[in-house]
């Protein structure tokens, strides 16, 4: 039976980085990577990409991004089930979660999920003005497991969740105990200093993207937190 390995999670830097890995090691091993997109694949180019090109050819891996998510499930279903008469290997990268349940949907499939550790959450939850001890001590437990670039990206998802909440904006789409807990935690900031945040947040990612500044990443958001 065709092997067919799927990286994915909610942490996709490090899914991302284990998928690419994979690949190398798989290249190392004389095999010819194919990269598809899943929303392009279709029965005909995934054959077309999997046939060797000569009886003595290398073999061939196909990488797949998104091809669980690219479509609705039931518009997959020949692809997925035409997969597993390829004569190769198969890995697919998701940009998304896959939880127990989603993935008893594909039984001969091999799941490699990624989650975000609950320092995280914690860290990003517990982020208050005038408690410079606490939120410096959490980010420093964070960025222990979590790349700088992501926490950065969740760090700018909270504070304009926090935003909102405090703007009692109703397009705030969430579960009830998500809005419940991001209104308390934004009942101790004022929606000025959120907004100023917010603009800081801007500020460093201008200067890391234009090389603006010799400080890495890490250093500025604890600088950040030493002024909230």
């Amino acid at each position: 039976m065709v092997k067919i390995t799927v990286f994915s999670g909610e942490d996709i830097i490090s899914s991302r980085k284990a998928f690419l890995e994979h690949l190398d090691g798989l290249k190392n091993e004389d095999y010819e990577t194919v990269k598809i997109n899943g929303k392009d694949a279709t029965e005909e180019t995934l054959i077309l990409h999997s046939s060797p090109n000569s009886l003595f050819g290398p073999k061939k891996l196909l990488a797949i991004d998104n091809l669980l998510s690219g479509k609705k499930f039931k518009e997959n279903e020949k692809i997925l089930k035409m997969l597993f008469s390829l004569q190769c290997i198969i890995v697919i990268w998701e940009n998304k979660d896959f939880t127990k349940a989603d993935q008893l949907k594909y039984p001969d499939f091999t799941f490699k999920n990624f989650k975000l550790p609950q320092v995280l959450f914690t860290f990003l939850d517990s982020i208050v003005p005038g408690d410079t001890k606490n939120n410096l001590r959490l980010f420093e437990e964070t960025i222990e497991s979590i790349d700088p670039s992501y926490l950065f990206l969740m760090l700018i998802r909270q504070v304009r969740l926090l935003i909102l909440a405090s703007d009692k904006n109703d397009i705030l789409k969430l579960a009830p105990w998500q809005k419940g807990k991001l209104q308390k935690q934004a009942h101790f900031f004022t929606l000025e200093k959120l907004k100023e945040i917010d603009q800081k947040l801007l500020r460093i990612d201008f200067a890391q993207k234009t090389s603006q500044t010799p400080f890495p990443l890490e250093h500025q958001l604890e600088l950040l937190l030493t002024e909230i």
